[in-house]
């Protein structure tokens, strides 16, 4: 119950339902767990199985948002409540969010460092797949008012997303890197949570390839 020298402390009662996952609602506990999770960027309770990105997969996925090809967006959709991997290296492609659904959490780890050029990779919160067939397309979704980045001080590796708090309008997260020293390396990982249906949070925790003194973020 909600501490009684608090009244009805709505904090409260999803700790006690938290405390108590036994009573049969875990509406409330599952999603204070996942946002629990994605703040402290632990991958333990992601147990789905996720997808490895190619660079040729976010290559055809970049060219599937203006075709709108159904296959090769679906190849390139992360799963929710997994741990996904990005295996591109430089060349321009898109990777897609699932839609976001409050309480969804997943991450996408670098196993390769985007340096081989200039080109973006961009992570689309629209376009995505729903099934590897059909033609339902993710047609929602934005990234939630929020500074998106590290601390390290180089410009270009925080960003602003764009409009209000009230009515974000940020659809894209584009990193474009340089042939080294690229402050997102192998083993940084990028973290979504939905806080509620349609709109993403954002954090990263990186491990910079060499100096670190490179790579921009930037949205559209």
């Amino acid at each position: 119950m909600a501490n009684p020298l608090y009244g009805q402390n709505k904090a409260d009662n999803k700790l006690d339902v938290l405390k108590n996952v036994g009573d049969g609602d875990f509406s409330d506990a599952k999603f204070l767990s996942r946002y629990l999770d994605y703040m402290a960027g632990y991958q333990g309770n992601l147990a789905a199985t996720g997808i490895s990105v190619s660079e040729a997969e976010a290559v055809a996925a970049l060219a599937a948002v203006s075709s709108a090809d159904q296959g090769d967006s679906y190849a390139a959709t992360l799963i929710v409540g997994a741990v996904n991997f990005s295996a591109t290296t430089g060349a321009a492609g898109t990777i897609h969010l699932p839609s976001a659904v409050a309480g969804n959490h997943l991450c996408l780890d670098f196993a390769d460092v985007h340096d081989s050029g200039t080109a973006a990779l961009t992570i689309a919160v629209r376009g995505g797949a729903l099934s590897s067939a059909g033609s339902t397309l993710i047609a929602a979704g934005v990234l939630a008012k929020q500074a998106i980045g590290s601390g390290t001080g180089v410009a270009g590796n925080t960003i602003e997303t764009a409009g209000t708090y009230a009515a974000p309008t940020s659809v894209n997260l584009i990193y474009t890197a340089t042939t080294g020293n690229n402050f997102l390396g192998v083993g940084s990982v990028i973290h979504f949570f939905a806080p509620v249906d349609d709109e993403w949070l954002v954090r990263i925790d990186y491990v910079q390839q060499g100096t670190g003194a490179t790579g921009a973020l930037s949205v559209s």
